[in-house]
């Protein structure tokens, strides 16, 4: 099941992109990026920025991973720096998504 992000989260994951993964940072794919991500209608359940993931690199809300989003690339494009830039990119969106979570938990 997708995650129903906001508008601000999808703003701070797209400059976690940009800070660990390389991400293009310009208004056009930052905006691009919070359209797709916080849609409430149709939201993405992937997203391709590549950055310095490569082609493949994607941000993923599809519910896999405790439901925290997450990036990852192509298996077959990994490489060492590839590999240390997507932990470090899924170590701060699970710090930003996770804080949710516990919020969400605490308010139940």
């Amino acid at each position: 099941m997708t995650r129903r992000i906001t508008l601000q989260e999808a703003d701070r994951a797209f400059t976690i992109l940009v800070r660990h993964a390389g991400a293009r940072d310009d208004n056009r794919n930052r905006a691009t990026f919070i359209h797709h991500v916080s849609n409430s209608s149709d939201p993405a359940q992937e997203y391709r920025f590549g950055g310095s993931l490569g082609f493949g690199g994607k941000f993923r809300n599809n519910g896999n991973n405790g439901n925290v989003p997450y990036v990852d690339c192509y298996r077959e494009d990994e490489t060492p720096g590839r590999s240390a830039a997507i932990i470090a990119t899924n170590c701060a969106l699970a710090e930003l998504f996770w804080l949710k979570v516990e919020e969400d938990d605490d308010s139940a």
